[in-house]
């Protein structure tokens, strides 16, 4: 007995997840270019309807929910293998487009409801739009409809998995375990390098999202040791994602969990993940203001900070329900503050230029160590100076409202910045996707592990220069954990795996109720 378990096999009752592409996979195919032009049709319409200013945003924010039925659904191009959302939801078509569609896009239906005098479902003034804000409410949610439409477009066609699963985890007894393993190593790594470093941010993230993953893997072997462990380490996590002060951190360790645990509890996920995301909604936002105004602007320590925030929450004194409109309307989305930078280029009595190739250049120069350049400009007060142009804020004021990705999109270059932009994203999360399955194991450790810990800037976005400069080092890193892996033994080639089967075979798998399938 050498301690292993049979390799997984693409079947439903495998205790390990299925870790390359299935030899029989049905041949992929590039998707029709009706398709493609499907998805610019909501683009079209709207712009067709500019004049009716409130019809045009209804047409542009509901394509944004066409397109995602459109792509998800495979019927501009068929999702790979023919698997069903669900079993590759960790892929750049479904979950990094939700969350990137429902973030930038869709949330911007909050914003609109407020310009009408909502609040909530009811309406409290009946007070007319202001003068020109539903015509620039159109014009924002059109070029995002466009943005939307070309990022899928990237996706898809650079959708490719043949080569998925070529380099494969070797056979693990207990995948939980060695996630949980991978999870220490990963926190302590990123705990001892600088927390400014680029690649000990990288590797504390797979350490956090392998925290995640253990948790998930050790529910259906009922093993009570890893179990246990594999929570305490979530616990904590958690905690600290509420010690940070920021509301996303604790969102996603919700949000992964429930989709690393659905196809071991699809009922509990599917009635307590709701539940638990509507929850965290109404009280972060709270929690949040409270927390950061002691902690980030004053001298409490986080501790005292949170258990502060908690206090006020449960004795009522705040007013929940108008911290969370107000950030339903002003933080969640950002339309509001694209609307001004529209503003500040559409006036053609200031005959603005766009920025054309300056914020490219910029964020090409973020790239270079600062230990190579000493000199270098400081990107954030690069990023900050397209804020003070706009007349966004002043320059003594402390608050950020830095553009996001579209807006820099827009900012570079009008529409066909947003359309280039849109398309330089889909195709670089495909590729992120695509080269962590190659290299890490397939579609289970190489987009649920690999891709989602380090690609999460493909979840939001960011300012160009801190877009780029995330995306490129973390393919830059990819390639140092590769050779890692094949080093110590735990990546293997997929023509190597037939003899570690054979070495194997005998050995008895343990209980399982169906890990993830994978697909190539």
């Amino acid at each position: 007995m050498n301690g292993a378990v049979p390799l997984a096999r693409p079947d439903k009752t495998s205790a390990v997840p299925s870790l390359g592409a299935s030899a029989d996979a049905p041949a992929e195919t590039s998707g029709s270019l009706l398709g493609y032009v499907l998805l610019f049709v909501p683009f079209g319409l709207a712009v067709a309807l500019t004049p009716l200013p409130l019809v045009s945003y209804l047409v542009a924010w509901a394509g944004s929910l066409w397109i995602l039925w459109l792509t998800i659904g495979g019927h501009v191009k068929p999702l790979p293998g023919e698997a069903s959302a669900f079993d590759q939801v960790m892929r750049p078509i479904v979950l990094t487009q939700v969350l990137f569609a429902s973030y930038n896009f869709i949330s911007s239906v909050f914003y609109v409801a407020d310009l009408h005098g909502f609040y909530y479902l009811s309406r409290v003034s009946l007070a007319p739009v202001v003068p020109g804000a539903m015509e620039a409410a159109a014009l924002a949610q059109r070029y995002y409809v466009l943005a939307h439409a070309a990022i899928a477009t990237g996706i898809l066609v650079a959708m490719s998995y043949r080569r998925s699963g070529e380099w494969a985890v070797r056979p693990l007894e207990n995948p939980a375990r060695a996630a949980l393993w991978l999870s220490v190593v990963g926190l302590a790594v990123g705990l001892v390098l600088d927390e400014q470093n680029q690649f000990g941010i990288r590797i504390e993230k797979i350490g956090l999202v392998a925290s995640v993953l253990a948790l998930a893997l050790a529910i259906p072997t009922r093993r009570l040791g890893t179990l246990t462990l594999a929570s305490a380490l979530y616990v904590v996590n958690m905690g600290s994602a509420f010690l940070s002060g920021w509301k996303e951190e604790v969102l996603v360790m919700v949000l992964l969990l429930a989709v690393f645990v659905y196809p071991y509890a699809k009922r509990a996920v599917l009635i307590g993940a709701p539940v638990a995301m509507i929850f965290l909604l109404a009280i972060l936002p709270t929690y949040a203001n409270i927390f950061r105004s002691l902690n980030w602007e004053g001298s409490a320590g986080q501790e005292e900070a949170a258990a502060v925030a908690v206090a006020e929450i449960q004795s009522g004194q705040s007013d929940i329900a108008a911290n969370n409109w107000s950030f339903l309307t002003g933080r969640i989305s950002e339309i509001g503050l694209f609307v001004r930078y529209i503003a500040s280029f559409e006036d053609v009595d200031q005959g603005s230029d766009f920025y054309g190739t300056q914020i490219i250049k910029q964020s090409v120069t973020s790239l270079i160590p600062r230990a190579f350049w000493s000199k270098k400009p400081i990107t954030e007060s690069l990023v900050m100076r397209r804020v003070y142009d706009a007349g966004i804020v002043s320059e003594d004021s402390d608050v950020s409202a830095k553009p996001q990705y579209v807006v820099d999109g827009y900012l570079s270059g009008g529409a066909l910045g947003v359309l280039l932009s849109g398309l330089v994203l889909g195709v670089l999360a495909s590729l992120a996707s695509r080269a962590s399955e190659r290299w890490f194991g397939g579609y289970f450790w190489g987009s649920g592990l690999i891709y989602t810990a380090m690609f999460s800037v493909f979840w939001n976005g960011s300012t160009f220069e801190f877009f780029f400069n995330s995306v490129f080092y973390s393919f830059v890193l990819l390639i140092p954990l590769f050779w890692i892996g094949r080093w110590t033994g735990i990546l293997v080639h997929r023509d190597e795996m037939g003899e570690l089967e054979a070495e194997t075979a005998e050995e008895p798998a343990a209980p399982s109720r169906g890990l993830w399938p994978a697909y190539g």
